[in-house]
Order: structure tokens, then sequence, then C-alpha cells
């Protein structure tokens, strides 16, 4: 598993918080102030100019250059909180990105970092700011190549896709706390025959493994993924998807394809690979490029968070999901796409002996030697669109199913907190519209509704937990109460994208 997208500062009212998408985050209670920094935002927009692409090509030797940012305005309607209204507003720097990327003599390469507030990762060994960065090596003259260094895992779908190619301000918050993917160190055969592609690939399970953590105790299976299926027409690289920016067909193009990752925890070093996994989302920073989601992180998952004798690495994560994706050709040259995926993740541990002692408990009962715990969590995603060189329309709808599991964990000092009110589906409905200035510059404004969405409670307010997961641990000093899962909660979003 991995971590997750290009969700990624400068700025005089940032607080000294940050937020899962790598900025600093700005709290207004003044509408009239939000309206001024949107108003700034969009300004803009027709003021920024992106820089020529530079492209070197002499003989066998090809490379080019490009560069991404992204800023984003947002309010949001939450609960009342203990020290602030429900109004709540903020400013993102999602990505400040720079790639080069090239070919020579049939070996490709591609280099991507991010810089300033996008390379934020506070609490981890080091600036997690390294994206792409691999090589593919040649096997088969247009057949077959294989992947080496570090790449996005490309079995998801929505994980998987460029982040300045997409409809909307960033991936659906929900089903990537759910289900999230992101890059990953390893090596990946990559192929096709006719219309079939697949990839499969071993990696090294967090992107954040320093050598000294490196496994010393294997667990098979081994982090492995595999991605394979048919495609009539739609010839996107797996490891960078795109909702937009595509060339427009001329005639109906589809694509299906079935996906899965499996990863047994494992020793390493003072700590094992799921804790490695998912320790990110427990900063305020949670940096959702990499690793994390509720099934590899101790803030969600209660079998991962007890305190024992010894760690139990019995366990095994998995993640399955089937996704199509369908363009056609509208007259006036607009293009309709559609494209979804339902997913399906599992956790499951078996205590081991000596691996418990008296004290400890998991949701309230006792930790027993021998026992199996496990968790199912269900998701589905929808997105249609109606594109055209200037204007793009487009509608998200996404839905996760939480495990009763995942309602609560117990703390160092036993204290019990619940993390998802209930077990009822969070559905997120998301209609977006961006204008295209011109081929480098793009705006997008949205309106996110969430229903039965989960909130935390922080000393400042309340957070909406799909956008700042680390809120939902209660170990910090400011955690004030029990969480709640909110009937509906609105957000507006605004977002500048200059691309070359």
């Amino acid at each position: 598993m991995t971590y997750g997208d290009t969700d990624q500062e400068d700025s005089c009212m940032t607080s000294t918080k940050t937020s899962p998408a790598r900025s600093r985050r700005l709290t207004v209670r003044s509408v009239t102030r939000w309206a001024s920094a949107l108003a700034v935002l969009l300004s803009l927009a027709f003021v920024a100019q992106a820089h020529a692409l530079p492209v070197v090509q002499n003989g066998d030797l090809t490379m080019s250059v490009g560069g991404l940012i992204q800023a984003m305005g947002e309010m949001e309607y939450v609960s009342d909180g203990v020290k602030s209204n429900a109004i709540r507003a903020y400013v993102w720097n999602i990505a400040d990105n720079i790639y080069t990327s090239g070919s020579y003599e049939g070996y490709a390469w591609r280099l991507e970092t991010a810089f300033g507030g996008a390379a934020n990762a506070n609490g981890t060994n080091g600036l997690l700011n390294l994206l792409d960065a691999y090589v593919d090596v040649p096997l088969i003259q247009d057949g077959l190549y294989l992947k080496v260094g570090q790449f996005k895992d490309p079995t998801n779908l929505e994980s998987a896709t460029d982040h300045s190619a997409m409809l909307f301000t960033e991936k659906s918050p929900d089903f990537n706390l759910f289900f999230n993917s992101g890059y990953e160190m390893g090596l990946a055969f990559v192929g096709h025959a006719g219309n079939f592609d697949s990839s499969l690939g071993i990696v090294q399970g967090a992107p954040n493994l320093p050598q000294r953590y490196l496994p010393e105790q294997l667990y098979l299976p081994l982090p492995l993924f595999l991605r394979i299926g048919y495609s009539n027409g739609i010839a996107e690289d797996m490891f960078h998807q795109r909702q937009t920016g595509f060339k427009a067909p001329d005639q109906v193009e589809y694509a299906v394809h079935l996906n899965g990752f499996v990863a047994a925890n494992s020793d390493a070093g003072h700590s094992t690979l799921f804790s490695q996994m998912g320790g990110g989302i427990k900063q305020f920073s949670y940096n959702q490029d990499y690793n994390g989601n509720v099934l590899t992180s101790s803030v969600f998952n209660p079998y991962l968070s007890y305190t024992s004798a010894g760690e139990p690495v019995s366990a095994l994560y998995y993640q399955g999901s089937i996704d199509f994706q369908l363009r056609a050709p509208l007259s006036n040259g607009k293009t309709f796409a559609l494209q979804g995926q339902g997913s399906i993740g599992h956790f499951d541990t078996t205590v081991q002996a000596g691996d418990t002692n008296a004290s400890d408990k998991i949701l309230g009962q006792p930790v027993v030697a021998g026992n199996s715990y496990s968790l199912n969590i269900f998701g589905a995603e929808l997105i249609a669109s109606i594109q055209d060189p200037v204007w793009t329309w487009a509608l998200r709808l996404a839905m996760v199913i939480p495990d009763a599991g995942l309602q609560g964990q117990y703390t160092a000092t036993s204290a019990f907190v619940n993390i998802f009110a209930n077990t009822n589906p969070i559905w997120e409905v998301t209609p977006a519209v961006s204008y295209n200035l011109n081929r480098f510059v793009k705006v997008t404004t949205e309106v996110m509704f969430m229903f039965n969405a989960p909130e935390a409670q922080d000393d400042d307010g309340n957070y909406v937990i799909a956008e700042m997961p680390s809120t939902a641990s209660s170990t910090g000093s400011t955690y004030l109460g029990s969480n709640i899962a909110a009937n509906f909660v609105p957000i507006g979003r605004m977002m500048l994208q200059v691309s070359f």
C-alpha cells in the first residue's frame, strides 16, 4: 500500500498547524475576509503566466521540463465548536512541483519533486518531497518494460490520477481517507498485448522506510500489486491517469481494469511495516501523496493501536477494486467522459501469545491471545463530465462504508474515543466547473456536499476528519471530546492551477 495524491504557503495569515494537503491553514471567521481572499485568488488567474516549456531533442535523446502550481481557497460550514463558530475558511497551497522527463535509446525516465509547503511532512524521517523518480527499462520492444524506482501505485484509479489533470480541486477526501494509495519504491513489469495491458510489481511498502527500518523479519506476502484489464482506445499511462486534458476522441473509447494490492505486516527495526505505512496520518501535516488510510493507521484501526509486550505482526492488509473509463465525442467539439470504481479494503490480525497483558483492551474488550480480529470497508465512486477546450462541467458521487470496528480506539490512558459515530455510508456529492484561460492556466470552482461526515473537536474548533485525519486522534492535549457525524457539511472551493 502507500501514499495517495498530489495534495499538497507562504502567507502572513496562516496558523502554526498544517493540513493533510501539506499546506498551512488560515482560519477566518469573517465572511467578508473570506470573500476578499477569494477575490484575490480569482484575480491571480488573470495575471499568472506560465513559462515556455523547454524541450531538448538531439538524436536519440529527448527531454522536457514541466511544473505545477496550485493554490486553493475554501469555506465550509461545520458543527459549532467549543471555541469557534460553524463557518471555517482556509487557504491551501496544494502543489509546488517541478519535474523532468525524457528518453534515451528507448530508456525513459521521470523525476518529480515538490517544494515549499508541498514538501512539508512533519513527524516523518525527513522531507517527503520526492514524488516520481524512476526509469523504464525496455525488455520487449513496444510490449514489455521494467519500471524501477519510485512511482505511484496504479491499483486505484482515483489515487493514480495525475493531479494536474483533474476535474476537481483534489481527489475525494472521503474516498482518499479510506482507500488512499500513492508513491512506492520498487519495481514493476508493465506490458501490453493488443488491447490488453497489465502491471505486476513488488514494492517497499512505505516511502519513508529508512535503511535502519528495513524489515528484520519478513512475513509473506511481501507488498505486491497487480493491475490488469482491457482498453479500447483509452491509452493513458496507468501510473498517471487523466480525468481531463486528454486528446478529444472521435469515437467511443472505454477501458475496464481489475486491481489488487496485498501485504503482510513485518518487523522493521523498532517498528513494523504497517506502522510506517500509516504513521504519517497521525500528523496534522499528513502528506497524502504518500502512505496511510484508515486500515493502516492506528488513529482509526484499533488493532494497531493497543500497547502490549510485543508488536503483533501477523497482520494482513489487502485492497481490491474494479474500475472503468468511457469517453465519447459530442457535438460542437465537446467530449463526454465517465469513470467509476468499486473498492474493498480488508485487514485482519491474530494476536500471538506473548503479545498481550492483562490490561490490554480493544474497543473495551480484553485482548485474548489466539483471537482473530478483522476489518472490512467498502466504497464506490462515479465521475461524469462534459469537456471542451475552454469549459469543463463535472459531477462526482462518492460513498464509503466504515467497519463497526473503526468506531473507536483505546489510547495509552485507556480513554475510549468514537472515530465514526455510526457505520452508515458517508456520502459526497461534488459539482464542479473549470475555466481554462489558456493551455497553462485553469480556474476550478466546486461545491462539495458531505453527508454523515465525521468531524473531530480540537481546541480551536471542529474539523472534517477526511480533510484533517490527525484530528481524529485523542492522544493530543488539545482534544476536547468525542467525534461527531454531521448530517450535512457544505464545502465551497476555488482553485487556481498553473501548469506547464
